[in-house]
């Protein structure tokens, strides 16, 4: 399989990058049989305080913090996806665990990954914070029908269905719509047991719903 970058990122918090990064990450080593490396690229290390401690076969965390300095920010940033190229020539696939990213950020990491996953809600203020990222891969994609990025509806209601139809037919080629992930005590649990939805609510609806992202995600880097 060739090898595959994917970054999960967003330009706000709270919508739902670490469990998606983190479950994804165990869902392709687990179901899969990936080798996978999950890159911790946030100060916080929340994917490491997540997994740091837990064991899943084919799964490797890496601390790569994105480099934040406006300070030689860009070449800053060309090294750190340097690095993350080197990484990938030992694996299957890497999930990337950004931080709240700024657009100038993002438009220069765009070419140094292969897909970007954005998680995004229903709210508008969640809408309006990823146009711009939205936007910023149309621009920089070489063929427009590709799809070069992943929106995640996230963090939904559990009763809600979004109207997937609708956002389709409005979203740029090269956009694709994931399965959602609803609002579930479940991703929760897993966090505070630090380990996957897999492990620690085998069978249940989050992890049946982290199921179907997984094999979104694994058709779309075949």
């Amino acid at each position: 399989m060739k090898n595959k970058i994917l970054a999960v990122t967003n330009r706000k918090g709270g919508v739902g990058k670490t469990t998606i990064a983190v479950n994804i990450a165990a869902g392709l080593a687990t179901n899969y049989k990936m080798n996978c490396v999950l890159i911790d690229a946030d100060p916080i290390g929340s994917s490491t305080l997540w997994l740091g401690d837990t064991t899943i076969n084919r799964l490797k965390i890496k601390r790569l913090t994105l480099p934040n300095s406006p300070n030689n920010k860009y070449h800053a940033l060309q090294t750190w996806g340097a690095t993350l190229l080197n990484t990938s020539l030992n694996c299957d696939v890497i999930i990337a665990d950004l931080p709240p990213i700024e657009i100038g950020v993002f438009s220069e990491l765009i070419n140094q990954v292969n897909k970007i996953i954005v998680p995004v809600g229903l709210s508008s203020l969640e809408w309006e914070a990823s146009f711009p990222l939205i936007e910023r891969v149309m621009s920089a994609s070489k063929d427009i029908n590709e799809a070069k990025g992943i929106i995640v509806p996230s963090r939904i209601h559990p009763q809600k269905i979004i109207p997937r139809e609708k956002i389709i037919e409005v979203l740029p080629t090269q956009w694709t719509l994931a399965p959602q992930l609803s609002l579930r005590s479940d991703f929760q649990k897993a966090s505070e047991l630090k380990n996957w939805v897999g492990n620690t609510a085998k069978n249940s609806t989050a992890h049946k719903e982290i199921n179907k992202l997984v094999s979104f995600i694994a058709k779309n880097i075949n």
